[in-house]
């Protein structure tokens, strides 16, 4: 009797679901499906609130046919791929591609994401485009012992090209497939058969409306590829997205799915498929996880520290091109020496990788950009394998260290050099050269053949004598990275040892002008001054009274002097130097206003000074007196020529003090110098007495000179180094010269911490531009889809009253979240396509609706007048509507500290085209009326100090401008929004 095997229904589960690592390989799989469905876009939406997943492609899709031969058919031979694939590629313009999923299994991984599947795929073939095939699995069947294959009745329906069907066409497919494999529930028992129940009646989805929230890559009208609708989703698959809590390693997911196809620093032309894995969360916001920019990009393997790209061919044998610190060392050449001079099996292949340095101080890459990169390398940092374009998994991950990189490093981290966490790169093979090079049946990795051992033995060889030739001490191009990793930390001692002192120096500074600050405001110096004025002019003219002319000349003469000195008293109590180091642009902006506000104590000190003198002549020449203007000038004179000798030696002294000093330094310097190149003569020279030199051939003596010469040499290049480094300091002291060396470096050391600042804002405004712009896209997406679910609500309220009540509720507060995309785009003006007329009562009423429980909650009056209403402004709302609302947010916050004022009031006037908010807060000090709107500065605890002057540029790009009033009375801070040409 003849039989033959029979296929049990459990082989689906055990080929796919139980072959799979988990949701992240799947998901990889049905990529690489799409991959081989020519599509050049795979997007997946998976909706948390619902547990939907929606992974679609704009692939050459199935006919109906070939969904039944093909997809519903088990292990798909090869061959027939590859004539499917010569089929696609003939009937399109595409790039030829090599075909990744040979085994015909990769579909059944879907079941490992969700218990259920819907598919729609419509084909395109020479041109034309088929109808769209819909099927409807539930996978769960498939995990049942016996039942067999042929048991299990799976619906298909066709729908004409173009359309999608509805949610009552899915609701029928699920209902047929209930009904079509209804007599299993026999073989698998009631408790299962419910289970799967349950599953089909929450089996809720309508392609049409995703369709139009989702948008391309779509089926409608002219559309094609092969779309999976899931549901409901794996718990796992949160996880996947999340990982562990307190890990440093990026979730399975971004392990997974990142750099799937070769990244941008590897190509020259753009990826065969773009991906995307959208994680739509329950409050509406949605994140791309695995964007381009979130992969290593092009440009931060050229910023890269060292960077290595080559080619290795059919012997093993490596040639390309190492940098080392921006030196490149081109067509450098590292032998493999496992091959025996054979062919390898695994065949040529290219790498490309780079590293960076694990401390900041010894890389070239600013220290912030340095954290950034070196978080990403600690997170999916590693080699990575691409096969025509694709990733192959796991190989990158960093839990999964192929070529024991980091064994070997714990061994010796000088010696090997390479840590996995700090490098990223990719290994380029392909289905042609490198075909033995063959995957597992599960697709983690490859199968360990000799192939795979010899790419593992080649590549290990590679990175270890890349390591003894170019970073470990003694190595044939090493000396470019000792030499300036040595300079690098040299240039660190050095910077920080500055830093050091300049930052006492930048404290006491700071320290010293907000003291003279609070003077000012307590003490009152010019008040003072005139006061002390007044003092002196009543003595002087009690003094020309005196009937006693020469007692009188002597009180005179007295006054004058002991005014003069208490004026200079003065005038030294208030000055402050500035310190030879750079300053912050807050610090620069106070040191202003300190000028300014010395420069007008000055002047005040002079006045009263001129009005002494001039009644002292007064005096003199009403009373008679016997004092000549030579005696009151002689007096004078002596006592600033006293004051300047006294001055004059007390720094002779300092100077004398220091020089001396120097002078001891640079003795004790050369004199140590001179002491340790002898002591090392004297060592070579003892050693050379104990040895017999008789019989030595040139080379041996060539070695034994070279042996005595080298400490001999390494001792002088030491002395002379650092003799040269204290003599070019002393060339550098130009006390006779227009400018020292300490005056240089501070002109470059005020430019470095200018252009610092500059850079953290620029940086900051760069964040909050990218920022805008990702909030602008997925705030539109989210829009177009509530705005068309308003449309479908207000057609339902139309004919049913009870609904308008419900409708006007949620338009009127979508109308209000709506209105806040204005304050998105001021970087960003896709919402708002052309200029448009604002009036000053719709600015209030927004800013009324947006801060109507804060005002209320500090009990601040808003208010505005009539000709702030009448206003009318031209131009984006993103240009002005968020500068009203810095303005009444800085407001709101100074009001609601000041406890002891019992009316707090904003309020939005306007005169003419100018506009103007002001508000009884505790106003901004004279010293902080420039400052306000500097990048940067802010007198606010934990604020950034970029409201203001984002505020003003703003402005100025639309034609207007932002200043600050000078005010008194009521209103104590008054801002000016007014046109540029109106002066």
């Amino acid at each position: 009797m003849d039989v033959s095997f029979k296929a049990r229904a459990r082989t689906l589960d055990m080929l796919g679901r139980q072959q799979i690592a988990g949701i992240p390989t799947a998901v990889s799989e049905l990529f690489k499906n799409a991959h081989d469905a020519y599509a050049d876009r795979v997007e997946v939406d998976y909706f948390r609130d619902t547990g939907l997943f929606v992974l679609r492609d704009n692939g050459l899709g199935m006919t109906k046919k070939e969904f039944i031969d093909r997809w519903l058919t088990i292990a798909t031979e090869s061959s027939v791929e590859r004539q499917r694939s010569r089929h696609r590629n003939s009937q399109s313009a595409r790039r030829s591609r090599p075909i990744l999923g040979k085994k015909g299994i990769g579909r059944l991984a879907i079941a490992s994401i969700a218990p259920q599947v819907l598919v729609l795929t419509r084909a395109l073939r020479e041109g034309e485009l088929s109808d769209l095939t819909a099927s409807f699995v539930s996978w769960r069947v498939f995990e049942t012992h016996g039942i067999n294959l042929e048991d299990i009745r799976i619906p298909l329906q066709s729908f004409p090209g173009g359309t999608l069907p509805s949610s009552e066409d899915i609701v029928r497919m699920v209902e047929a497939f209930c009904l079509q494999n209804a007599h299993l529930q026999a073989q698998m028992g009631n408790g299962k058969w419910e289970r799967i129940s349950e599953d089909l009646r929450q089996f809720k989805v309508n392609p049409s409306i995703l369709a139009n929230v989702l948008n391309e890559p779509t089926l409608l009208g002219d559309g094609h590829g092969t779309h999976f609708f899931l549901l409901p989703v794996s718990p796992d698959l949160a996880h996947d997205i999340s990982g562990d809590p307190g890990s440093d390693l990026a979730p399975p997911l971004h392990r997974a799915l990142l750099g799937f196809t070769t990244p941008s620093f590897a190509l020259s032309q753009e990826p065969v498929m773009k991906t995307a894995f959208r994680d739509h969360q329950a409050d509406g916001s949605c994140e791309d996880l695995i964007s381009s920019e979130k992969f290593f990009t092009r440009s931060e393997y050229e910023h890269a520290d060292h960077r290595i790209s080559g080619e290795f061919d059919d012997f093993g044998q490596f040639k390309g091109d190492v940098s080392v610190y921006g030196e490149t060392e081109h067509d450098h050449v590292i032998n493999w020496s496992g091959g025996k001079g054979h062919p390898t099996a695994c065949g040529p292949f290219r790498i490309k990788f780079a590293a960076m340095e694990g401390a900041s101080r010894f890389s070239t890459l600013p220290t912030y950009e340095h954290a950034r990169l070196l978080s990403k390398t600690r997170r999916i940092g590693g080699l990575y394998i691409y096969r025509d374009g694709v990733r192959i998994q796991p190989y990158g991950n960093v839990d999964y260290d192929w070529l024991e990189i980091e064994l070997r490093r714990s061994k010796s981290a000088s010696y090997y050099y390479f840590s996995y966490r700090q490098m990223f790169g990719i290994v380029e093979i392909d289905s042609v050269r490198n075909s033995k090079l063959s995957e597992k049946a599960g697709r983690e990795g490859f199968r360990e053949n000799k192939a795979y051992r010899e790419l593992r033995s080649i590549l290990k060889s590679f990175l270890t004598q890349i390591a003894a030739d170019f970073f470990r001490r003694g190595g044939s191009y090493s000396e470019r990275f000792t030499d300036y990793k040595a300079e690098l930390a040299e240039a660190l001692k050095h910077r920080e040892l500055r830093a050091k002192k300049a930052a006492v120096k930048r404290k006491r500074f700071a320290r010293d002008l907000e003291t003279l600050f609070q003077r000012f405001e307590n003490e009152k110096p010019i008040e003072w001054v005139f006061k002390f004025g007044q003092e002196v002019q009543q003595r002087l003219r009690e003094a020309g009274r005196n009937s006693d002319p020469k007692e009188a000349a002597k009180q005179i003469v007295t006054i004058e002097s002991n005014a003069r000195k208490a004026l200079r008293d003065l005038e030294s109590s208030y000055r402050v130097a500035k310190p030879r180091v750079g300053i912050s642009r807050s610090l620069q902006l106070d040191w202003n206003h300190y000028k300014n506000t010395v420069e007008d104590l000055l002047q005040n000190i002079d006045s009263v000074r001129n009005s002494i003198e001039k009644l002292v002549a007064d005096e003199v020449a009403k009373a008679h007196l016997d004092l000549s203007a030579r005696a009151r000038l002689e007096t004078a004179l002596k006592e600033v020529v006293t004051l300047a000798i006294n001055e004059a030696r007390d720094e002779q002294q300092q100077i004398l003090t220091e020089a001396e000093r120097v002078s001891a330094d640079a003795q004790e310097i050369t004199t140590k110098c001179i002491r340790d190149v002898e002591s090392t003569i004297r060592g070579v020279m003892t050693e050379f007495s104990r040895r017999d030199f008789a019989g030595l051939d040139d080379q041996r003596w060539k070695d034994e000179r070279s042996t005595l010469e080298a400490p001999i040499r390494l001792a002088m290049e030491r002395a002379v180094k650092k003799l040269e480094s204290a003599l070019s300091q002393l060339k550098a002291i130009d006390v006779l010269g227009d400018s020292s060396i300490v005056d240089q470096l501070a002109a470059v050391e005020q430019s470095n911490v200018t252009l610092r600042e500059q850079a953290v804002a620029d940086m900051q405004l760069a964040q909050l531009g990218m920022a805008i712009e990702v909030i602008s896209h997925e705030f539109g997406a989210a829009i177009r889809s509530i705005r068309s679910g308003l449309r479908t609500l207000k057609a339902w309220a139309d004919v049913n009253p009870d609904l308008v009540s419900l409708y006007q509720s949620i338009r009127g507060s979508f109308d209000h979240l709506d209105g806040y995309l204005s304050l998105f785009t001021p970087l960003q003006r896709r919402l708002y396509r052309k200029a448009v007329n604002i009036r000053g009562w719709e600015i209030f009423e927004f800013l009324q609706n947006l801060f109507e429980r804060r005002l209320g909650r500090h009990q601040i009056e808003f208010a505005r007048t009539e000709a702030f209403a009448k206003v009318k402004l031209h131009g984006y709302p993103s240009s002005f509507y968020p500068v009203f609302v810095n303005l009444l947010d800085n407001a709101i916050y100074w009001l609601s500290g000041q406890n002891d004022r019992l009316v707090r009031r904003v309020r939005l006037d306007a005169f003419g085209q100018i506009l103007f908010v002001s508000d009884t807060g505790p106003g901004i000090h004279a010293r902080d009326r420039d400052a306000v709107f500097e990048a940067g500065f802010t007198r606010k605890p934990g604020g950034r100090g970029m409201g203001l002057h984002i505020a003003r540029e703003t402005l100025r790009e639309a034609g207007y401008d932002l200043n600050l009033e000078d005010t008194d009375g009521e209103w104590s801070t008054t801002f000016l929004i007014k046109p540029l040409n109106n002066s």
